[in-house]
């Protein structure tokens, strides 16, 4: 990490509250590099069971010296809490700033959207599912959202998001009874997966669909021989 808007990418990956990120002064920082972290090439922040707060030592002249240049004066100055609280909040907006720059509007609707599911506008389900995604799949989930939104397409967008966000599984959609669908994954029934599939469902299906769906055992396929093992196999 080099830069103060890796850190809060970083923060995100590690599932570290933003919260918990003080960014302060670094009196001895290099002159050629932004952060000051105790390893040269540094890619982590910390662990999300650590309780205190982590500390990330900023070289405040790098880039931002018309701000920070009346600060840190070389003689003692007054207000030292006043004057770190001022600079944590001041860098903390900096490296906001930074993503916002750099952000596409996709990930400016990514992140629109995000806030809503959280705050529970969707209910809570919709929460619950979405927390409990990694950073990926929670991409994978706000881009399909998103296309679907754009092109009122149902069927394509729910079929790509159980290839991307339900493992090991295959969907049949059967043309001659078009309402009909089939799910099928490799996990045993257990409540999380069968809470995701069914918020996929109830999100990107309308109500004509109708759709089963069989966790561990596939259902037998006439002449399709790995499905037709005695004890493997699914009753329809």
């Amino acid at each position: 990490m080099r830069y103060l808007w890796e850190v809060l990418l970083e923060a995100k990956k590690e599932q570290i509250p933003e919260e918990r990120l003080r960014f302060v002064h670094a009196p001895q920082g290099s002159g050629y590099m932004e952060l000051s972290l105790p390893c040269l090439n540094q890619t982590w922040l910390g662990e999300e069971e650590q309780p205190e707060d982590i500390n990330i030592e900023v070289n405040t002249y790098y880039r931002f010296y018309d701000i920070f240049c009346e600060m840190f004066p070389p003689d003692e100055a007054e207000f030292p809490s006043l004057r770190e609280s001022l600079t944590n909040l001041c860098l903390h907006m900096l490296a906001q700033n930074d993503i916002r720059m750099g952000m596409t509007r996709e990930d400016y609707h990514k992140r629109l959207l995000a806030k809503e599911i959280l705050d529970g506008n969707f209910g809570e389900i919709a929460g619950n599912v979405f927390r409990s995604m990694s950073s990926k799949e929670q991409e994978i989930l706000l881009g399909g959202w998103l296309n679907s939104f754009r092109t009122g397409s149902v069927l394509p967008v729910f079929l790509d998001m159980v290839h991307g966000l339900v493992a090991d599984s295959i969907v049949y959609h059967n043309n001659a009874y078009p309402d009909e669908i089939l799910i099928y994954t490799g996990w045993k029934r257990e409540r999380n997966m069968e809470q995701r599939i069914r918020f996929l469902i109830d999100t990107f299906l309308d109500i004509r669909y109708r759709v089963e769906i069989f966790y561990e055992y596939h259902f037998g396929i006439i002449g399709v021989e790995e499905t037709m093992r005695i004890g493997e196999i699914a009753i329809c």
